[in-house]
């Protein structure tokens, strides 16, 4: 099975805001950037294409669904990570105003839920269910497309690969861009990682 994972298109949030699952609607650019992205698809149409189900990740799903004439289906596992109550605050009046907490939520975010929110640590197990149910439903040759987040791909990864969940951050995941990998043989290989386009096979 092929595996594309793309992150959403650009919103219009601000910079040094908190932003997990606030769901905010995709920018100008972002449109752009995800009809730029989607037009370089050269290959069959995927069997399946999955999104997060909040907005951004819907609307960059509804444009490869318009270009495979297929229904994008929705599943809130792929969601980003949800920072609580931090949500839509900006980091700086955040590590201020909740010094104590934020300090300790930094050097411990992998375990560490931001306060009522998610750890990164649940995030990985939500994506991994997600997963899981995939490769129990899918063939080998299957291509599958997945519209997701930074921090949703960054868990899957982690998943897929084995990868130690202290290093997700050290995965650089931008908006519009393309992460493909192949499972094989019971096991994930990378084919290419955020690119701005579907890199031929």
């Amino acid at each position: 099975m092929d595996l594309i994972l793309v992150c959403h298109g650009a919103t219009d949030s601000a910079p040094g805001v908190c932003i997990g699952q606030a769901d905010l609607a995709l920018s100008s650019e972002g449109f752009t950037g995800v009809q730029r992205l989607a037009a370089g698809w050269s290959a069959a149409a995927p069997r399946f294409l999955f999104s997060s189900d909040l907005r951004c990740a819907q609307q960059t799903a509804q444009v490869f669904a318009a270009r495979f004439a297929i229904e994008p289906l929705a599943d809130a596992r792929l969601r980003e990570m949800d920072f609580g109550r931090w949500e839509g605050r900006n980091w700086v009046d955040i590590s201020r105003n909740d010094a104590d907490l934020h300090r300790h939520w930094r050097d411990n975010w992998v375990i560490q839920q931001a306060p009522d929110g998610e750890s990164f640590a649940d995030v990985i197990r939500r994506t991994g269910a997600w997963l899981a149910a995939l490769l129990s439903s899918t063939a080998q040759d299957d291509c599958v497309l997945a519209i997701a987040h930074a921090g949703s791909i960054r868990a899957l990864l982690c998943h897929a690969l084995g990868l130690s969940p202290g290093r997700a951050q050290g995965i650089g995941i931008e908006p519009a861009r393309v992460s493909r990998l192949r499972h094989a043989h019971g096991q994930f290989e990378v084919r290419h990682m955020n690119t701005t386009r579907f890199e031929p096979e």
